[in-house]
C-alpha cells in the first residue's frame, strides 16, 4: 500500500496481487489492491477489485467510498453516486458525495455532505476536506485544509503524492512546498 502511495505502482500491484493469490479470501488484501489500482489510476479494475471485497464483507462500509471514486474516475457519476449512497453515514462516503455531488450540481447536497464530514469529524479530516474543495475548485481552500493537514500531521497525508482527487493542486506552489516538507521517499 504504501508503495503505490509513493507512485511505485508496479511493485505495488505486484505485492498486492501477490497478497490476493496467498489470501484470497481476505477482505483486506482485495481491498489493498482496490486501492492500489486507485492509485495508479487503473479505475475499472480498481471497480472490480471492490467487488471482490464487497462480495467477501458486504459491510465494510469503505469499499463504497473507494469504489464510488473509482467510478468517478472513470467519469461515470451515477455508478459513483449509486455507491457512495449505500453507506452514507460513513466519512468516506460523505466525502465522495460531496465531491459527486458537486460535479452532478447538487451544489446544496454537496456542502450539506461536506458540512456532514465536518460535524462528525472536527479538524481531524483536514485532508479529506482539501480533496473535496480541490475538486470543487476552490484551490486556495483545498491549499489552506492540506497546510492545517500538515500542521496537524493528519495521516491522510501519506496519500498526497498520488491521489487523484488532488491533480487540480499539483502545479501550485504551495502544494509543492506541502510535498517538500513531508520529504516522501522516491
Amino acid at each position: 500500500s504504501f508503495a503505490a502511495r509513493m507512485g511505485h505502482f508496479e511493485a505495488a500491484l505486484a505485492a498486492t496481487r501477490r497478497a490476493v493469490v496467498l489470501d484470497p479470501l481476505s477482505r483486506a488484501t482485495h481491498s489493498a489492491l482496490s486501492r492500489a489500482l486507485y492509485a495508479a489510476r487503473s479505475y475499472q479494475e480498481a471497480v472490480a477489485a471492490s467487488a471482490e471485497v464487497i462480495s467477501l464483507e458486504p459491510d465494510y462500509k469503505t469499499t463504497y467510498g473507494e469504489r464510488g471514486l473509482a467510478y468517478y474516475g472513470l467519469g461515470d457519476l451515477e455508478r459513483a453516486r449509486a455507491s457512495c449512497e449505500t453507506k452514507p453515514d460513513y466519512w468516506h462516503s460523505q466525502q465522495c458525495l460531496a465531491v459527486i455531488y458537486d460535479k452532478l450540481g447538487r451544489h446544496a447536497n454537496a456542502e450539506a455532505e461536506l458540512a456532514k464530514l465536518k460535524a462528525a469529524q472536527g479538524d481531524t479530516d483536514a485532508y479529506q476536506y482539501a480533496t473535496i474543495y480541490a475538486q470543487w475548485g476552490d484551490l486556495p481552500k483545498a491549499l489552506e485544509w492540506l497546510e492545517t493537514a500538515l500542521r496537524l500531521r493528519d495521516p491522510g497525508l501519506v496519500y498526497l503524492k498520488t491521489d487523484p482527487l488532488l491533480n487540480p493542486l499539483r502545479q501550485e506552489a504551495r502544494f509543492k512546498a506541502i510535498v517538500r516538507e513531508l520529504k516522501f521517499p522516491s
